[in-house]
């Protein structure tokens, strides 16, 4: 059985308990990530397995702070930085200048998580014979093999009465789904009071 999995800071942490026969790590806390990766490229939160089925999750706890974090759930920039790049273009800088808004789409931040930690896994299998570090996270690259069911998650913690979730939830889910066809992936947008159909695991907020 895996050892729980504490995502978040001390006072708003997420507890991940698993089902027996399920491993999981915090990938982007290992070892491997860390001390050998050197973090190169981003990673998601939290791996896990049975040694067929995979569920890869990346965390936003945004509870309590959902006004702020409202420009990182939407495709379009924010006008701050439409209007910024307007000035740019006027001063003649565009060929010099890059304007981007501070936090990335949350979906093509997932994107780019999942690409690197497949990178990561990959690495780590190529390693495994000679490294610990590495042998500890090459189970997880048997996500590259054939058809293995995997489902990719973006644990999203909003205002628990919030009725405009479910609307945000599927509007994210469907661009997920878009984002990362290639991979053949399920896709789900959950907060921490709803679960995926055969999720591996349960949550509780541990507020200590």
């Amino acid at each position: 059985m895996a050892d729980p999995i504490f995502e978040g800071a001390k006072g708003r942490q997420l507890r991940f308990d698993f089902l027996p026969d399920w491993r999981a790590v915090k990938f982007d806390d290992s070892a491997w990530y860390r001390d050998d990766i050197k973090s190169h490229v981003k990673a998601m939160d939290v791996l896990a397995s049975d040694g067929t089925a995979h569920w890869w999750i990346e965390v936003k706890d945004c509870e309590g702070f959902e006004k702020d974090n409202l420009p990182r759930l939407s495709p379009a920039d924010p006008p701050e930085v439409e209007a910024t790049r307007a000035w740019v273009a006027n001063q003649g800088y565009t060929g010099t200048v890059a304007v981007r808004r501070s936090k990335p789409f949350v979906v093509d931040e997932v994107a780019e998580k999942l690409e690197g930690t497949l990178v990561g896994v990959t690495a780590a299998a190529r390693s495994a014979a000679s490294q610990v570090s590495a042998a500890a996270l090459a189970p997880f690259a048997k996500v590259t093999y054939g058809p293995a069911p995997w489902s990719v998650v973006l644990l999203l913690t909003w205002r628990p009465d919030a009725r405009d979730f479910g609307r945000l939830a599927m509007r994210l889910r469907d661009k997920l789904c878009q984002r990362l066809a290639a991979y053949k992936v399920q896709c789900f947008v959950l907060n921490e009071t709803e679960s995926a159909p055969e999720q591996p695991w349960t949550l509780t907020r541990v507020n200590k």
